[in-house]
C-alpha cells in the first residue's frame, strides 16, 4: 500500500482497498469509518505534502524569486552552471535570458572560466559545458592564462601542456568558436591545427631536454602569425557548417540556428513548440515546426514500415510517431536536416510527450492550398475602429478562398472569436501575412 502510495499506482490502490477495510474492521474500526480514512489516503497518494514540506519548497520558491528579479544575471548563470550538463536545460535557460534582455556569451580562452560567469552585465559560457573539454583541460588552460591573456592561437598551443589540452579539446575549443576572439577564422585553425601542435610539442620536447633557441627561450612579445595549409588562404565555414559544429562542440546551437531563416513562417504556420506542448493535455491537435535531427524507422507486426523522428525547433526537441500510412505519405521527406510541418495530435505519457503525425509539410516550399482557415489576433485596448476598418479593406482587395477568424482578447482575458461572411476570404500569400502582421503586430497571423 506505501508503494501504491509513493508510486502513484491507482490500480495497485484499488486492490488494497478491500484488505485495508476489512483488516480496519477486524481491529474494531467501523466500516463506515475505515472506507472514509481511505478514501483519505487515496486522496493524498494522487500528490500530497504534509504541511513541513509544502513550507520548505514555499521558502526556497520565494528565495529563489528575490534573487531572479534583483539579481537577474548572477541568478541565471548560477542557473546555467547548475544544468551545463543538460543541453536541454541550458539551451530553454539562454532562451530565458533572451528574452530578459541578458546577452550570453560563446566560450573564449580569454575570458571564460570553468563556469558561467558574469562579465560586464553579460553572462560568458563556462568552459564546463564544452564537450571533450574536461577538468584537467579547464585547470590547464587557466593556470596558462594566469600569466597573461593568450595573444594569438600559436601563443595558446605553446603555453598550455599537450598532454591535458589535446588535440580533440582544443577542436572543441575551434568548432565553438572560443578562438574567435584572436581574429582568425574557425575553418584556418583546423587546417593548421596539426602543424601549430607539432611545433609546440616540440618546443615542449625541447624544454624537457634543457635545450634553448639561438636567443635562448625568450618570451615572444608580439602575435605570432598563423602558418596557411599549402601556402593558400583557407575560406570560413559556410553558416549551415559553423553551425553544426557549435552543436556538435555545445549540444546546441549559441551564434544562430538553421531555422532562424524560417523564423516567421514557424510563428505563421504553427499553433505549438517543444516547449508549449508539454502544457497540453492528450488529444490535442497541434501543428509544430522544426527540423528532422534523427530517423529511426521500425516495422509493425503486420510487415509495415513507420517511423519516429526527433525534431528540434528553436526550444527542444520533441518526438514524433509517424504510423504506416503517414510514413508511406512522407518518404520524400524524411531526411535529416530538413525542416518540416508537422500536423497531429498529442501523446501524453508518464515520462514523455510526443506527437502522432497526421500529415507532414516542407517548411521551405509551403503550399497554401492545403490551409482553409486564417486566425488573426485583436486586441480591443490598443487596436480600435481605425485597425479594423484598415484590416477590412486589406482582406476585400485579395478575395479568395481562405477563411478568416478574428479573435478579440480583452483585458478580463475574455476571448471573442468572430466568423466574418464570405466577402472576406482572402487569397494567401507571405505579402498579405507581411502587411497583417505590420498593422497588427508580429504573432498576430495563424494559418490551421
Amino acid at each position: 500500500l506505501r508503494r501504491a502510495m509513493g508510486k502513484k499506482k491507482p490500480e495497485v490502490m484499488a486492490q488494497q482497498r478491500a484488505r485495508f477495510i476489512e483488516g480496519a474492521v477486524a481491529n474494531g474500526i467501523s466500516r463506515e469509518k475505515a472506507e472514509k480514512i481511505f478514501a483519505q489516503i487515496e486522496y493524498f497518494a494522487g500528490y500530497g505534502f504534509n504541511k513541513s514540506h509544502s513550507a520548505a519548497y514555499a521558502l526556497i520558491a520565494y528565495q529563489t524569486a528575490y534573487l531572479k528579479a534583483h539579481y537577474p544575471t548572477e541568478y541565471m548563470a548560477a542557473l546555467l552552471t547548475s544544468e551545463m550538463d543538460n543541453a536541454d536545460r541550458v539551451m530553454r535557460y539562454i532562451r530565458e535570458c533572451r528574452a530578459m534582455g541578458i546577452p550570453v556569451l560563446s566560450p573564449d580562452v580569454n575570458e571564460s572560466y570553468r563556469d558561467f560567469r558574469v562579465v560586464d552585465g553579460q553572462i560568458r559560457f563556462g568552459l564546463a559545458a564544452v564537450k571533450n573539454v574536461g577538468e584537467g583541460a579547464i585547470a590547464n588552460i587557466l593556470q596558462a592564462r594566469s600569466d597573461g591573456r593568450f595573444r594569438s592561437f600559436i601563443d595558446f598551443c605553446h603555453r598550455i601542456d599537450p598532454r591535458q589540452v589535446n588535440r580533440r579539446v582544443i577542436e572543441s575549443l575551434i568548432k565553438c568558436g572560443a578562438f574567435d576572439s584572436l581574429g582568425e577564422k574557425r575553418a584556418h585553425l583546423m587546417a593548421i591545427l596539426d602543424e601549430v601542435l607539432e611545433t609546440a610539442q616540440r618546443r615542449l620536447k625541447d624544454r624537457a631536454n634543457g635545450q634553448i633557441t639561438l636567443f635562448g627561450d625568450l618570451e615572444v612579445t608580439e602575435p605570432v602569425p598563423l602558418p596557411s595549409p599549402a601556402g593558400t588562404p583557407v575560406e570560413e565555414w559556410e553558416e549551415g557548417q559553423l553551425l553544426n559544429y557549435e552543436k556538435e562542440a555545445l549540444g546546441f546551437y549559441i551564434t544562430g540556428h538553421p531555422l532562424g531563416r524560417f523564423e516567421h513562417q514557424l510563428r505563421l504556420y504553427t499553433n505549438a513548440d517543444a516547449e508549449r506542448i508539454q502544457a497540453l493535455g492528450s488529444g490535442s491537435k497541434v501543428t509544430i515546426g522544426g527540423m528532422i535531427t534523427k530517423v529511426r524507422l521500425q516495422t509493425t507486426r503486420k510487415g509495415d514500415r513507420m517511423a519516429f523522428l526527433t525534431l528540434e525547433d528553436l526550444h527542444g526537441y520533441v518526438e514524433v510517431i509517424l504510423f504506416p500510412e503517414v510514413y508511406q505519405q512522407s518518404l520524400s521527406l524524411l531526411e535529416e536536416e530538413r525542416p518540416v510541418l508537422v500536423r497531429g495530435t498529442i501523446d501524453r505519457g508518464e515520462k514523455s510527450t510526443k506527437v502522432i503525425a497526421d500529415r507532414l509539410l516542407s517548411l521551405d516550399r509551403i503550399d497554401y492550398t492545403r490551409f482553409r482557415r486564417l486566425h488573426l489576433k485583436l486586441y480591443p485596448s490598443r487596436h480600435d475602429r481605425r485597425y479594423l476598418e484598415r484590416l477590412c479593406q486589406m482582406l476585400q482587395a485579395v478575395p479568395g478562398y481562405l477563411q478568416p477568424y478574428l479573435h478579440f482578447f480583452f483585458p478580463d482575458r475574455r476571448e471573442v472569436v468572430l466568423l466574418p461572411d464570405s466577402r472576406f476570404q482572402v487569397t494567401p500569400s507571405p505579402q498579405l501575412f507581411t502587411e497583417i502582421e505590420t498593422l497588427l503586430g508580429e504573432g498576430s497571423v495563424y494559418l490551421e
